[in-house]
């Protein structure tokens, strides 16, 4: 919840879910945030399921009064359920989409809440997609493998600063490799994306802008030349409800606003509605599952 004082600190403790405290502004590192937090989901969230639909007419936003007759009229297009542990770490994630093709991938940690394996499967094709991550002798994560089969298919490898953020990474993808920068406010967020093509040259750059509670409010690209090519915004409730996020594509002259409706208890949203040109192009439906002491 959005605290009534401003006194920013920093918490190098892990805490669950994104609840602010009521009486301090609580800014949570990059690297000490679960999958709740960096999602912004608030509360001990034990399951998670969406239901996306697709509409094929054309509809206003101004309908979105009436979302529950539209609703009515649709079948979901995808189904995603998300399973939690209690300390907010995803360890489960399923998506079935209505095609009859259902996607399905487990994490696994070790002792100190570290990812260190995923598995990936699906009902229409019997590889297995496989991650592996690699720790140096400090803990600090320094290399990631992608396996179909017994075949690497990407390969990732990072240099991380004195307290485990990732500020460089190269990631390659059989004969070529990229490689991105990452730099961090004094708050521990990720301010700073720096892309590089294989041949060095400087792809693009994502810049990060917070509020004083440390929610993302702006993130711009820019191409070489400080050309501004993608824009998003957020916005959001004294709560810390996110409320929109508009979302503008500058080269292909695309502009997108997603709405957020129906908040639960713990102040996470329960209905999304996407629209592109003043047109509702996807609705989706979530309902959040709680750890009793919650």
């Amino acid at each position: 919840m959005r605290p009534f004082h401003i006194l920013l600190i920093i918490t190098m403790t892990l805490v669950s879910g994104c609840h602010k405290q009521p009486e301090t502004i609580v800014i949570t590192p990059d690297i000490e945030k679960n999958h709740l937090q960096r999602n912004h989901v608030f509360g001990l969230v034990k399951e998670m399921t969406t239901l996306s639909y697709f509409p094929t007419d054309s509809i206003p936003v101004s309908d979105t009064a009436r979302l529950s007759k539209i609703l009515d009229a649709l079948e979901p297009g995808i189904k995603a359920t998300q399973t939690y542990t209690s300390d907010g770490f995803l360890t489960r994630f399923v998506k079935m989409t209505f095609s009859q093709d259902t996607l399905t991938r487990k994490y696994k940690y070790n002792k100190k809440a570290q990812i260190v394996s995923w598995k990936e499967t699906t009902t229409s094709d019997t590889a297995v997609t496989e991650g592996r991550y690699l720790y140096d002798r400090n803990g600090f994560i320094n290399g990631e493998q992608v396996f179909r089969g017994d075949s690497v298919v990407m390969a990732f490898a990072y240099t991380t600063d004195g307290v485990g953020n990732i500020i460089r990474s190269a990631q390659s993808f059989g004969e070529y490799t990229t490689r991105t920068e990452t730099k961090y406010n004094e708050n521990g967020l990720v301010s700073k994306i720096i892309e590089y093509e294989p041949n060095g040259k400087m792809f693009k750059t994502v810049s990060i802008e917070y509020d004083n509670y440390g929610d993302e409010v702006n993130r711009r690209v820019t191409k070489s030349g400080n050309q501004l090519i993608e824009y998003t915004y957020h916005q959001y409730s004294q709560e810390g409800r996110l409320l929109k996020t508009i979302y503008e594509d500058k080269v292909h002259k695309i502009r997108e606003y997603t709405f957020y409706f129906d908040f639960d208890d713990q102040d996470n949203w329960q209905t999304e509605v996407k629209a592109v040109d003043n047109r509702i192009v996807s609705i989706r439906k979530r309902k959040i599952i709680y750890y009793p002491n919650n």
